[in-house]
């Protein structure tokens, strides 16, 4: 669906006039009548605004369900939300976010090579490994112990993309 109906379709959904969409968008009513026949393209800043005011993201207004960007990789409307929500917060948090979702990542992929266990069964298992883990990192600072988690990542990101390059030659 082209632009301008995306646009007409979404600002209607949100009752607002084409002069009520204007004005919070920061344009003329003529120059809205254009965007929704199609006749005028927005800048990326009135994209932005557009956007913002219909509570949607530029993707989805640009982009096709099917083609490119983020809202059409992620089809899960409440997990777009949160991601943007993730992008605001500071760097630490954003951090710990990370090592959250790579650890879900990771089970994930260990659930797929590993026989299926009960959830009861996995737990005694992660506990194990976590109290080897705790008891090889003894007197290791914080710092050095998250240091050594980066390092197994990167490792395992390449070891993933050595993986793919081998299926694909």
């Amino acid at each position: 669906m082209p632009f301008a109906q995306k646009l007409t379709k979404r600002r209607k959904e949100k009752g607002l006039t084409q002069e009520e969409m204007a004005k919070k968008a920061g344009v003329g009513i003529a120059q809205m009548r254009r965007y929704e026949k199609g006749k005028s393209s927005p800048t990326l800043e009135v994209i932005k605004n557009i956007a913002k005011t219909l509570g949607v993201s530029a993707d989805e207004l640009i982009f096709d369900k099917k083609e490119g960007g983020a809202f059409a990789k992620i089809l899960d409307r409440k997990l777009l939300e949160q991601f943007e929500l993730v992008s605001r917060l500071n760097p630490h948090d954003k951090d710990a976010i990370k090592t959250i979702l790579e650890s879900m990542i990771i089970k994930s992929r260990l659930e797929e090579v590993m026989p299926f266990k009960s959830d009861a069964a996995w737990s005694r298992e992660m506990r194990k490994v976590v109290s080897e883990l705790r008891k090889g990192a003894e007197g290791y600072s914080e710092e050095k112990i998250n240091d050594i988690v980066d390092e197994a990542v990167k490792a395992v990101r390449t070891e993933e993309r050595r993986g793919s390059e081998h299926i694909e030659a």
